[in-house]
C-alpha cells in the first residue's frame, strides 16, 4: 500500500462474498488512476472462503465480529486514512472515472459532505432493468422529499468527508439495515447531502427478487425515510449483510 495518506479510502463490507469479492476489488484497483487510494475489506464472520480469498488481494483486511452491516461499515471507516471515504458493496462495480467525478463534486461545492449515485444492474434481464429505472427515481424522490434532503446516497456507492464523519457518532453498529440512511441524517447536520443520478455504479440484481425479503426492504426504506428507524432491524430469512 502507499506510504503517504490516501485521498480515498474505499470500504467494502463482506459476508459470504466469495463469488463477488475478487471482481469487486479488481475493478476498484482499475479506477485508481492518479489518486492515492486504499481498499479496506471488512469480513463480517463469513463462513465461506471470503476471508481466505481477500487475504490474497493486496488490500487492507479487517475482521469485524459484531454481525451486521452497520458494524462492518463502522469498523472499516474507523481505520480509514483517506480524506474521502467511499463505501461500496461486495457486488458493486465502479466504472472508470467514478473517483474523478466524485472529487470534482466536492471541490466545486464546499458545503457538500456526502454524495452518492444511482445503481444499474449488470446481471438483470431487460424487464428488471426497465422496472429499476422507474422504481429508483420514484423512491429517490420520495426519500428526498420526506427527509427534507437529509438522505439519498446508498451504501453500494456513497462518499463522504472523513473529517465531517469524525464529528458525528458514525455508523450505528446496531443497524443491520438502513445504516447508510442513518449516517446521511447525521452528516446532514454539517452540510449538504446529494444523490446525483449522473453518478452511476453497477451492482448485482441478486437482492432484488420478488419475495418477502424485498417487501421487508421496502417497508424498512419507507420508515427509515420518514422517521429514521427501520421496521425490522433483523430481516427474516436473509444475510445480515
Amino acid at each position: 500500500m502507499n506510504e503517504k495518506q490516501p485521498l480515498f479510502s474505499i470500504v467494502v463490507p463482506a459476508y459470504n462474498e466469495e463469488e463477488f469479492i475478487t471482481a469487486c476489488v479488481s475493478d476498484l484497483k482499475k479506477i485508481q488512476n492518479d489518486f492515492d487510494i486504499e481498499i479496506i475489506v471488512v469480513d463480517n464472520n463469513s463462513t465461506d472462503k471470503t476471508a481466505e480469498i481477500t487475504r490474497t488481494l493486496d488490500v487492507i483486511f479487517l475482521q469485524e465480529k459484531t454481525q451486521g452491516v452497520g458494524a462492518a461499515r463502522r469498523a472499516g471507516t474507523e481505520i480509514a486514512q483517506g480524506s474521502f471515504i467511499v463505501h461500496v458493496d461486495a457486488d458493486t462495480r465502479l466504472p472508470q472515472g467514478y473517483l474523478e467525478r466524485v472529487y470534482d463534486k466536492f471541490t466545486h461545492d464546499e458545503k457538500l459532505v456526502c454524495v452518492g449515485g444511482q445503481f444499474l444492474f449488470y446481471d438483470a434481464p431487460a424487464w428488471k432493468r426497465v422496472l429499476r429505472f422507474f422504481n429508483h427515481w420514484a423512491l429517490w424522490l420520495f426519500a428526498v422529499v420526506v427527509s427534507f434532503g437529509k438522505i439519498g446516497p446508498m451504501g453500494n456507492n456513497m462518499t463522504f468527508k472523513k473529517d465531517v464523519y469524525d464529528r458525528t457518532d458514525g455508523f450505528d453498529a446496531q443497524l443491520k439495515y438502513g445504516e447508510d440512511m442513518d449516517l446521511c441524517r447525521r452528516l446532514s447536520a454539517f452540510g449538504k447531502i446529494r444523490l446525483d443520478m449522473r453518478l452511476k455504479c453497477h451492482t448485482s440484481v441478486r437482492r432484488f427478487k420478488f419475495n418477502k425479503r424485498l417487501w421487508d426492504y421496502f417497508l424498512n426504506f419507507v420508515k427509515m425515510s420518514i422517521v429514521g428507524k427501520p421496521c425490522k432491524n433483523v430481516l427474516p430469512h436473509s444475510k445480515d449483510i
